[in-house]
């Protein structure tokens, strides 16, 4: 199970919710659509089952353009009576909110059935605002971005770990964006690497200078760094003045 570190709530941690009862009189058999829903979960850590009803039956054909709730559900309950995934009740879904805003983790039969190299998440509290966004940001750029490819933090520092046991010099080195983006070019099949960053927490100048030096040590061709729209003067201005907006873009976060 993964652990839970909570910064409030009245009993101090999350509540999680039992497995669904339903219809079935065994447990539910596992699907290919399962394993990929698995793996989506357990490459980024914590999400709203909101998020992968988006992902995942997303109906562009009908009338309000919406995604398959009921199906969603289903899947999820399934997933939950294997115990393939934890269901937890998001604190800050708002009182009356329906359980599609519930947070969904990989157990640790999950993280092994997804076979990524990633143990299951642990759900902090005060950075549940930041993940669930990278979460969205991700996706939409993925729609926007036809044919990239996203690695996820949660893989990126599974990758490094894995370096620094193996004795690999220079694994311990350089910043570990939110995200990194493989955007196909014109020049097919060149791909450009692209770091996403996502900051939506006010942070003085010197973490921010911190931040751009940090990618003096990180092979990649380009930042994208999505700021609050109140942010974007001060943190262009800042990337200028350090010479680096030739391969830092300032964007506005619009979540």
């Amino acid at each position: 199970m993964p652990s839970v570190r909570s910064m409030s709530g009245a009993n101090g941690a999350l509540l999680r919710r039992p497995p669904a009862k339903g219809p079935w009189k065994f447990n539910p058999e596992i699907t290919s659509l399962d394993d990929e829903i698995l793996r989506w979960i357990a490459k980024r850590g914590v999400v709203q089952a909101e998020q992968i009803g988006w992902r995942f039956f997303w109906r562009p054909d009908s009338p309000d353009k919406g995604y398959g709730k009921s199906a969603t559900a289903r899947r999820l309950d399934a997933l939950s009576r294997l115990r393939l995934i934890l269901r937890y009740r998001n604190p800050y879904a708002g009182i009356g909110s329906e359980r599609r805003q519930d947070l969904v983790c990989v157990s640790r039969r999950g993280a092994l059935r997804a076979d990524l190299g990633i143990g299951p998440a642990t759900i902090v509290l005060h950075e549940l605002r930041h993940s669930l966004a990278v979460v969205n940001l991700t996706e939409a750029l993925l729609d926007e971005y036809p044919g990239s490819e996203l690695t996820t933090e949660r893989e990126l520092r599974a990758e490094r770990y894995r370096e620094r046991w193996a004795g690999v010099l220079g694994s311990k080195r350089g910043r570990i964006p939110d995200a990194l983006l493989l955007v196909p070019t014109e020049d097919a099949p060149t791909k450009e690497t692209v770091a996403i960053e996502l900051d939506l927490s006010r942070k003085d100048s010197l973490a921010m200078e911190d931040m751009v030096r940090a990618y003096d040590r990180v092979k990649v061709d380009e930042v994208w760094w999505y700021v609050t729209k109140e942010r974007m003067d001060r943190t262009r201005q800042l990337v200028r003045q350090m010479k680096a907006d030739n391969r830092m873009e300032v964007r506005a976060w619009l979540g």
